[in-house]
């Protein structure tokens, strides 16, 4: 597993060896959760089993419309002078999860990324204008809802969690576990199903709806961990961070290796996903923290040019960016260095590595 370290981003050309070195930025690849969705699944004693979701549940709400156009502006002011006003096929390149939340998430951020301009205005009533967001069905993505079938990798995590090391988190907080059975009607014996509640009642108390009074001492403080450790619990080892994780990282370094040499790939890469595709990636290059990323939580790949081809990680996972250096790739990490980092991640053939 690799070290990392983090510190506050300041700015993007960043000084190096005491001397202020000018990095122009040749391409961008983003990878984001989508937006605020309403929950997915309600408990039995839930006191607002009867509340109106307005599209039903696991959509985005209104709220998280408006988040991810906000997004698109925000990256738009952020990267003024790399990104065009003008947009373009040949530029711009948008991949989605199979999830109806994050295509409606790539269609708004890219809605508030590229407000139509000049002779693009094709309806001065409506500023707005389509851009392809690609995806693939769900039993057939591997890279960024991860949901294709991988036997192996279903094997390895059974054997996880049926581990004694697992048993022991989960007897260390029986207590806790109970007592949420005990008041949601439900049964919450597992990882998972205590980070549903946890998100449930995340997204209910985000809407000024008022929790029940035994959420009072274990929402958010005591519940958190364990919702976490859910989504940490997908890449605890090397070879699951190789499935889950590998092939998104793959298509990234692939794509700045192109845009390096032959320059044919867009200069901006857009990657619109779960909170568990962040966990994924910040996990697999060594982001050892257990981690609950907030609705419209990103990850930026620089793809930077000055006296080196160079790579610069930048996440955002509550509000805040910071700087991801890899201790094996200390600013300026090069492309080729940073390959060299990422290598023991990156599947050779994914469906033969899925055999048991």
């Amino acid at each position: 597993m690799y070290l990392y370290k983090i510190s506050i981003l300041y700015f993007y050309h960043l000084i190096v060896s005491n001397n202020a070195v000018s990095r122009e930025i040749i391409q961008i690849q983003m990878v984001f959760r989508h937006g605020e969705r309403s929950p997915t699944k309600l408990y039995p004693t839930d006191p607002y089993n009867n509340f109106s979701w307005p599209d039903g549940l696991g959509y985005l709400t209104n709220k998280g419309k408006l988040e991810m156009y906000n997004l698109g502006k925000q990256i738009r002011l952020k990267y003024e002078s790399f990104i065009p006003k003008y947009y373009s096929p040949l530029d711009v390149e948008v991949k989605s999860s199979y999830s109806d939340r994050c295509l409606m998430s790539a269609q708004l951020f890219t809605s508030g990324l590229f407000t139509p301009v000049g002779d693009q205005i094709w309806n001065p009533d409506l500023l707005w204008q389509p851009i392809p967001i690609h995806y693939k069905p769900r039993n057939e993505d591997n890279m960024i809802a991860s949901k294709q079938n991988c036997t192996k990798y279903d094997q390895v995590y059974k054997d996880l969690i049926n581990s004694s090391k697992f048993k022991k988190i989960l007897n260390d907080n029986r207590k806790l576990l109970d007592y949420l059975t005990n008041h949601t009607g439900m049964s919450i014996d597992t990882l998972r199903e205590a980070e549903e509640l946890y998100n449930t009642l995340e997204i209910e108390q985000s809407h000024n709806l008022s929790l029940p009074e035994w959420t009072k001492n274990i929402f958010p403080i005591s519940m958190e961990p364990l919702a976490a450790l859910s989504l940490a619990s997908f890449t605890e080892t090397d070879y699951m961070k190789k499935v889950k994780a590998g092939p998104l990282l793959k298509k990234i370094l692939n794509n700045m290796k192109q845009k390096s040499s032959i320059g044919i790939v867009p200069k901006l890469l857009i990657y619109s996903g779960h909170d568990l595709t962040l966990v994924n990636i910040l996990r697999a290059l060594g982001f050892s923290e257990q981690i609950k990323p907030s609705f419209g939580a990103y990850i930026i790949f620089e793809l930077l040019n000055g006296t080196s081809i160079d790579v610069n990680i930048i996440y955002n996972l509550h509000g805040e960016e910071k700087e991801f250096t890899l201790k094996e790739c200390n600013f300026p990490c090069s492309l080729q260095n940073f390959e060299k980092v990422i290598q023991p991640l990156l599947p050779g053939n994914w469906i033969e590595e899925c055999q048991l």
